[in-house]
């Protein structure tokens, strides 16, 4: 009994401990950090953590950043030792090789594998673009269908992914359904890779706990998935080698990565190739699919748009500018359509969620604003694009013309200030094949279907989630359910689709 008392007092001691301790954290964090005094949730002023942790979990981070600099300005602290800005002073630019913070180190890695996403390269892959296209069609080519149309787009992304990148796509767009598990895959994979970047400490918990609640394993699937991608080419690669005949095999990305060179002029490893392949399998699809769905939508929604598209893609057909299928040259030739898709990558970048960079040693001034070394300062391309210091007073509207009647020096500035693929020499490597794939395909859809949103409020409606914009707010006239984490995924994406009359002639 007395050894009972003894443990008592022990554990009593040792609980008062741990509150002093944590206390003289919480007002270290608060008032003599070097963040101190900027504004932010109390869990991040106090250092206590978890504000980002949160708004992972509940998927709802861009509306709640954007919010926070609604009230409190260009600057806000979002983590012990981490800073949103939405000043345009900020140079910030968001990073393509995620691991890699050293910017010497990063354009060495860099430079190994920029051949393999080059337009030139992507260029005469564009018949397998087409091909994936042409299974779309099939599939959802009826004359006239409700469709889960987000899903679609998804299917269609990741077929391409596999024609560009792997020398095959997945059948995914001809099946007309997840064949292998793709979709819950891909957002299990950076759903916890973004949860569990917020605390690093517990990533094992936290990847648990999600894969429990998503039924997918993310990371341990992917890899698998690439892993046979990789084996399949280094097959093909060695029976052209024994039969000493190269010519039928596709220059793809894959190959191109396969013969990359590391900065010392070693060849790649598997294990760098399979890396590779990891993020294109993981993030290729995803991006590309989120863009696809806001330009349609963006464009569907607006009647004054829409009707200004199908005239110039109308135009362009009876003059033959344009033909199906359609190239990314001639895509180039559209310009209002362009605009369009500058828009929606403005307003519903694929990624919304902040991307840091440290501070260096002796610390640097960001937007007039001195910060010190080892601080996380970041920008996020859904936040910073939507406000007036940006892109002026109607920077929340989606107006395609802002683009066209800009002077040489705004077009400058608006381009500078568009971070959905980053800036600089953090550019994104993939940024080619969104973009090849949404110029070519995104007016074949919208030549080829005429384009409603299926209402929510009717009988036998498909829609299972309610109505959310990007910006969080709740409305049944929204086409869809939008999700703000590391991707703002859309779901619940419902479309009435009809083939149009002379569509078969472009």
């Amino acid at each position: 009994m007395s050894d009972m008392h003894a443990i008592v007092p022990s554990l009593d001691a040792l609980a008062s401990s741990a509150g002093l301790v944590l206390g003289v954290v919480v007002l270290t964090c608060y008032f003599l950090h070097p963040l101190a005094g900027i504004p932010g949730p109390l869990r991040a002023q106090s250092g206590l953590g978890g504000w980002q942790t949160v708004r992972a979990a509940k998927r709802d981070f861009g509306w709640k950043l954007a919010e926070l600099h609604d009230r409190h300005g260009a600057f806000v602290r979002i983590g012990r030792n981490s800073v949103s800005v939405v000043d345009p002073a900020a140079k910030v630019t968001s990073p393509s090789l995620l691991a890699t913070l050293d910017h010497d180190e990063h354009n060495l890695a860099r430079r190994g594998v920029s051949p393999a996403f080059s337009m030139n390269l992507l260029l005469d892959l564009e018949e397998f673009v087409d091909s994936a296209f042409d299974d779309f069609i099939a599939t959802s080519g009826k004359s006239r269908a409700t469709i889960d149309l987000g899903t679609m787009l998804q299917f269609l992304a990741m077929d391409v992914v596999g024609e560009l990148a792997f020398g095959q796509g997945f059948g995914l767009s001809k099946a007309g359904r997840d064949t292998g598990d793709y979709l819950p895959m891909l957002d299990a994979y950076t759903a916890s890779a973004c949860l569990s970047g917020t605390q690093p400490w517990a990533r094992p918990i936290l990847h648990r706990w999600l894969t429990r609640k998503l039924g997918s394993s993310g990371a341990a699937a992917l890899g698998a998935k690439a892993s046979v991608a990789v084996s399949r080419r280094l097959a093909e690669l060695d029976k052209a080698a024994q039969a000493g005949d190269d010519s039928n095999l596709r220059k793809d990305v894959l190959s191109k990565l396969m013969s990359a060179k590391n900065p010392d002029g070693s060849p790649f490893s598997i294990a760098q190739v399979k890396v590779q392949a990891n993020s294109i399998l993981g993030a290729g699809s995803d991006t590309t699919s989120i863009t696809f769905r806001a330009l349609l939508a963006y464009i569907v929604r607006d009647p004054a748009v829409y009707n200004k598209v199908m005239q110039e893609l109308e135009g362009a057909a009876e003059e033959g500018i344009v033909s199906l299928p359609l190239s990314y040259a001639a895509a180039q030739k559209l310009d209002y359509f362009q605009a369009c898709l500058k828009e929606t990558l403005r307003l519903h970048p694929a990624v919304p969620w902040v991307l840091p960079r440290i501070i260096p040693p002796g610390g640097a001034s960001v937007a007039c604003h001195h910060f010190a070394a080892g601080v996380e300062v970041a920008m996020s391309p859904y936040v910073f694009p939507r406000r007036k210091e940006a892109y002026g007073d109607d920077a929340e509207m989606f107006r395609p013309e802002r683009w066209l009647e800009a002077t040489a020096e705004e077009k400058k500035r608006f381009d500078r200030n568009l971070l959905t693929f980053g800036q600089g020499n953090r550019i994104c490597v993939g940024k080619n094949i969104a973009l090849m794939e949404l110029s070519k395909l995104a007016p074949s859809v919208l030549y080829r279907y005429n384009l409603a949103f299926t209402p929510r409020r009717q009988a036998g409606s498909p829609h299972t989630l309610p109505g959310r914009a990007i910006d969080g707010r709740l409305d049944d006239k929204e086409p869809w359910h939008c999700e703000s984490q590391w991707f703002s995924h859309q779901k619940d994406f419902w479309v009435d689709v009809s083939i149009r009359s002379g569509s078969q002639a472009m």
